[in-house]
């Protein structure tokens, strides 16, 4: 039911309190203070939730949802106009596509490699990470993307553009998800409003922001029974980058060969044109990143670095990964075989979505992202407080108490003992729904 012609008075003291606490945080990042931005960016997760929970319980009136749209475009333009403190990513994006306008092949050349000195600048250049030693980590579509960004603008603004679009798409996809579902369009705020989108999709414009596009444009293909389009859909977002294939098994109408075969040849077409310069380094420096990263050693992955830190046993690297993948293994068939073949059941998304991040312990606030927009559709408590803990990832380890663990503990373990308490909760309720007989 839809109210009156009026604003909600509480939405409106929400967004302005959020549009005052994005300002602030972007004064942060410009000194930079990453902890002020953390207490910032809290501080803003707190009035969020308040904004959630109303969504979701009170009911809208009629100017609501152009409140929630216009809001969202603001807290992002006021988010741009801070400094790329939290992340250099942004600066490799703007160095793949400027060398691929100028014909190179971006899995191929080092930044620091002579043959480009003629691309460097005072603004870029110096500031890439690993620029003498890799290559490019990104796939395919991501360097499609890259380049588009060039066109329009050869710096951290091109990118921001593209990125700030992508947010858009998935703007419009959730929108036609729950109108799909008959479900307010007002939850959108769900993922308009939510900080890690602001800041790490348009403001320091990280690819995950095209990536989970994408995705949502494979839900609503799905939706709309588009098997084929779903499965090229989804290889374009796998490849910009790889997680959504664990949406797979929720998505494929099962045993249907049009989403597998549109998968299939739409990867092929998008690496060809990349693979045929590149040969075998295709994949560019990606497995040697994830090294780096800490994952071949086994450190990587927090629950193994929380047991290593206490001296307590941990398991070896590969016995963590064949543990973690016959588990996303044994979720993602209860998301193929748990629904009628056509079916698209939410909570199996986030069941998987979440069972994923949690296991291959992201470092970095951005790979949260994605788990947003599904939660705009359904709304799991315990996956949102999980999105919202990542905020922590950005804190300074300066203090003696900033240590990883205490960060991998507060995030990792935290956001485990919220998910089964809601997965018991869930149970239990469903334990107590009343029986009804078949009418004869």
């Amino acid at each position: 039911m839809v109210g009156g012609r009026r604003l909600s008075p509480s939405l409106v003291a929400v967004g302005l309190a959020l549009v005052f606490l994005v300002a602030l945080a972007a004064q942060t990042l410009n000194r930079p203070d990453l902890a002020g931005y953390v207490g910032a960016t809290l501080l803003h997760a707190g009035f969020y939730v308040g904004a959630v929970w109303w969504v979701l319980n009170k009911p809208a009136r009629a100017r609501d949802f152009a409140l929630i749209l216009l809001m969202a475009l603001v807290l992002r333009a006021i988010a741009s106009t801070a400094p790329p403190s939290l992340t250099t990513d942004g600066l490799r994006y703007v160095w793949d596509g400027r060398i691929q306008w100028a014909g190179f092949n971006p899995y191929l050349w080092v930044p620091a490699d002579q043959a480009l000195s003629q691309l460097r600048d005072a603004a870029i250049f110096p500031n890439i990470n690993q620029k003498e030693t890799a290559v490019t980590i990104y796939p395919p579509v991501a360097e499609i993307l890259f380049l588009i960004a060039n066109a329009i603008s050869d710096s951290l603004r091109g990118i921001q553009v593209v990125m700030t679009a992508m947010e858009l798409v998935t703007g419009w996809a959730i929108l036609a998800w729950l109108k799909a579902d008959g479900l307010p369009r007002e939850r959108v705020l769900i993922y308009a409003w939510h900080p890690i989108p602001i800041w790490e999709f348009s403001s320091m414009a990280h690819i995950d922001s095209a990536a989970t596009a994408l995705l949502m444009l494979t839900i609503v293909a799905v939706l709309r029974g588009r098997q084929g389009l779903a499965g090229g859909l989804l290889a374009a977002a796998v490849l910009t980058k790889y997680f959504p294939i664990v949406l797979a098994p929720a998505l494929w109408r099962r045993w249907g060969w049009r989403m597998p075969l549109a998968f299939v040849v739409t990867v092929i077409a998008l690496y060809i044109p990349y693979a045929a310069g590149a040969g075998r380094n295709v994949f560019g420096f990606l497995f040697s990143h994830l090294g780096n990263e800490g994952y071949g050693e086994g450190y990587g992955f927090h629950l193994v670095w929380i047991l290593r830190d206490f001296g307590l046993w941990a398991p070896v690297a590969n016995a963590y990964i064949a543990t973690a993948f016959v588990l996303l293994v044994e979720i993602g068939l209860l998301a193929l075989l748990a629904r009628r073949a056509d079916e698209i059941c939410p909570e199996h998304m986030i069941m998987l979505g979440a069972a994923f991040v949690w296991l291959t312990s992201p470092h970095y606030a951005w790979y949260f992202g994605w788990l947003i927009s599904l939660l705009a559709r359904y709304m799991s408590p315990s996956v949102l407080a999980f999105t919202l803990l990542a905020i922590l990832q950005n804190m300074p380890g300066n203090a003696t108490w900033a240590t990883p663990t205490f960060f991998y503990g507060t995030i990792f373990g935290g956001g485990l003992v919220l998910m089964l308490t809601e997965l018991m909760w869930r149970g239990r309720q469903q334990n107590r729904a009343p029986v009804t007989m078949p009418s004869s």
